[in-house]
């Protein structure tokens, strides 16, 4: 271990990152948490981890998972297990699309890669065991699953079927409602004939034993897959049966994800260099747009204003893939302009709610993607509306929304979602409603305005001017030009506070991000939005700076090398309630943590002012690598050095610990901030 210890970057007696950047190498697999490792297609997925397999799933990983999710990671038990390997004194190294495992038993060498491939619903585990030693040395290793075959084991285990059928363990939920015709199987290929294997399909496990010459080395693999056509089951056999048709597999995998993600960005921070060269983009693009799927959340629903935003990481990088989620949104947007706030693409079941800023993603994200591409093409394709559902009065609606039969073009989707916030403004303020929300979801219950999404607003409208233009819609253009400077001089007469922009109107007309206030008296993402927004104005130039010192002043942790989101926590001193919020212990999440989505907007409000050097710095502090490049920073840390935390603990209790990781917006825009301010020394 101290060998290669001295070759890793990072290194805190836990792990380090290669020399190149691109793996990262667990030496000690008691971390302080699961350390964990995504690999997936749009299909299919699984999640490993420095405790063992968490799960695996297929086309849906949260309602359809093939093995037991488990995210205790105090009494974890892994949804797949495995005897004779990844179970005793083993090191573990993750890269983009695999993860390895190496562990040496009694002179004999095994090596684990586990992979997804980029075109087949399978996972497959190529080991590779190695005799060192003198003597014929016998291997036993067992693979077993623990079956679930839907969302919940207690809900479904009592459903399953299985059998043994062509050298496979076939299993099948029949009474599953979306996902009956799926048959989950297990089978060993790629084998030399030293290899018994036994298959118990009752248990969902099986067996390998073979015998190892002295001095050689054996090779064989297990595949974990689903389909809905049995024939699958015997063409993925035929394709992989010898070792190098999964050694070709394997390569073509790394060359895929390599191609995706990893860039050749030359930052001066070494530590934002190997994020911004592989890790961000493979967190965003697996874990967010593929798997929607980690230790601490299995969601599997697409999130309307959340894979757009993933989607604006990738406007350089898979502009293809930005497209199609514009279009994919368009699609689900009601009429009257609003749209489902998440939604299963399998079923088409989503929730309709009165959240205020999903439907201005899809404008803000059009309108950067074809200024950025060039691409007006985009603009013209037609999707449909859904059929209208009413409310009827409540608050969310949970239903199966179908398409309806009236289409529009991109352009007028996103035309119709702007008219919509536009209805919805507040005469007296001249802000727009909060509905139930905004962008920080704990705000269910203020029902007045929103400061950050006016500022977000004006925004939104500077950038599809731009498309007005190309559409030679100079009326409109005009229009959302004049509404602009309405905001501004709304926001100026209505919002300011001493030497801040407060948050948002409560519905009886008091004040939240204020002074007054016992909570929450200054907060991130109105400071951010209100640079981000108006820096382009000399009149206010003085009044931004001023928002931002006082940021830095109450909202920035040197010490913890944090971003608060507000200060202080909520704590119940104020009668106003503001939402759901309250319910997180103060310095936990958004109520007064670190919400890295909002810091990484902090340091883009630094880069528009000009201010390259303090932008990167809030970049660098944030950097997860900057919080675990030692022992005593990992273990107070806790959480995967190599990706984003959503969040970080600023509790009393737990100062410094990160939140639940991988499945988190904030990898995209720390990628996007990163390329748009940083790349090519752009200062």
């Amino acid at each position: 271990m101290e060998k290669e210890a001295l070759n890793l970057k990072a290194f805190n007696m836990y792990g380090g990152f290669n020399e190149s950047g691109n793996e990262y190498h667990i030496l000690n697999t008691k971390t302080p948490v699961p350390w964990c490792n995504v690999m997936a297609n749009e299909r299919f997925g699984t999640i490993v981890s420095s405790y063992g397999t968490v799960y695996s799933y297929y086309k849906n990983s949260q309602s359809f998972k093939i093995s037991n999710w488990c995210n205790d990671w105090i009494s974890f038990k892994p949804g797949e297990m495995f005897e004779g390997i990844y179970d005793n004194n083993y090191n573990m190294v993750y890269g983009f699309g695999y993860s390895k495992v190496l562990q040496e038993d009694d002179e004999l060498k095994k090596e684990m890669d586990i992979f997804v491939p980029s075109n087949e619903d399978v996972k497959i585990h190529r080991i590779k065991i190695r005799n060192n030693s003198k003597s014929v040395k016998r291997v036993k290793i067992s693979y077993k699953l623990d079956a679930v075959m839907g969302v919940v084991k207690d809900i479904n285990r009592n459903y399953i079927l299985s059998r043994c059928e062509d050298n496979a363990i076939q299993i099948k939920n029949p009474y599953s409602i979306e996902f009956s015709n799926c048959i989950a199987y297990i089978s060993v290929v790629a084998m030399s004939k030293e290899f018994k294997v036994n298959y118990i399909s009752n248990k969902y496990k099986v067996y390998v034993e073979a015998d190892i010459l002295p001095e050689s080395e054996e090779e064989f693999s297990i595949i974990l897959g689903c389909t809905e056509n049995y024939n699958d089951i015997k063409r993925i056999q035929d394709k992989y049966t010898t070792v190098q048709d999964v050694q070709n597999e394997y390569q073509n995998t790394l060359n895929y994800w390599n191609k995706l993600v990893v860039k050749n960005m030359k930052l001066e921070d070494e530590y934002l260099n190997i994020l911004a060269n592989g890790w961000l983009l493979y967190q965003t693009i697996v874990c967010r747009l593929f798997a929607r799927s980690g230790f601490y959340q299995s969601g599997g629903a697409i999130g309307y204003r959340d894979q757009l935003q993933d989607t604006l990481a990738l406007i350089s990088t898979w502009p293809d893939r930005t497209r199609q989620q514009i279009i994919r949104n368009a699609s689900k947007q009601f009429e009257l302009g609003d749209v489902l706030h998440w939604w299963h693409e399998n079923s088409g079941a989503g929730i309709r709610t009165y959240f205020s800023d999903d439907y201005l993603w899809l404008p803000y994200v059009l309108a950067e993607y074809v200024n950025r591409t060039g691409d007006i093409s985009v603009l013209d394709e037609k999707t449909p509306y859904l059929e209208d559902k009413p409310m009827n009065g409540r608050r969310e609606v949970y239903d199966i929304y179908r398409d309806s039969d009236k289409y529009d073009t991109v352009y007028e989707h996103a035309k119709k979602a702007i008219n919509y916030a536009l209805s919805r403004i507040n005469e007296q303020n001249g802000l727009l409603k909060i509905g139930d929300g905004d962008w920080n979801d704990g705000f269910s219950n203020i029902r007045g305005e929103s400061v950050w999404l006016t500022f977000f607003m004006m925004n939104v409208l500077d950038k599809f001017i731009y498309l007005t233009n190309i559409k030679f819609d100079f009326e409109l253009g005009e229009m959302y030009q004049e509404k602009i400077q309405e905001f501004k001089e709304n926001i100026l007469k209505n919002t300011w506070d001493t030497d801040h922009f407060v948050r948002a109107f409560f519905e009886n007309g008091e004040i939240l991000g204020s002074y007054s206030n016992n909570e929450c008296k200054v907060d991130l993402i109105s400071q951010a939005w209100a640079v981000i927004s108006m820096h382009g104005y000399e009149d206010v130039k003085d009044k931004l700076n001023m928002a931002l010192k006082t940021a830095d002043k109450y909202l920035v942790d040197r010490k913890l090398g944090i971003v608060k989101l507000l200060y202080p926590a909520f704590n119940n001193e104020d009668k106003n309630n503001p939402g759901y919020i309250r319910a997180y212990v103060p310095g936990i999440r958004e109520n007064g943590g670190q919400y890295t989505h909002a810091a990484v907007w902090f340091a883009k409000a630094y880069f528009e002012m000009n201010e390259y050097k303090k932008g990167e710095d809030i970049l660098k502090m944030i950097n997860p690598i900057a919080h675990s490049d030692s022992k005593e920073k990992a273990d107070v840390y806790m959480v995967e050095p190599y990706v984003v935390a959503a969040d970080i603990y600023s509790n009393i209790e737990h100062p410094g610990r990160g939140g639940w990781t991988w499945y988190t917006g904030s990898s995209g825009w720390m990628y996007k901030v990163i390329e748009d301010y940083l790349a090519d020394n752009k200062k």
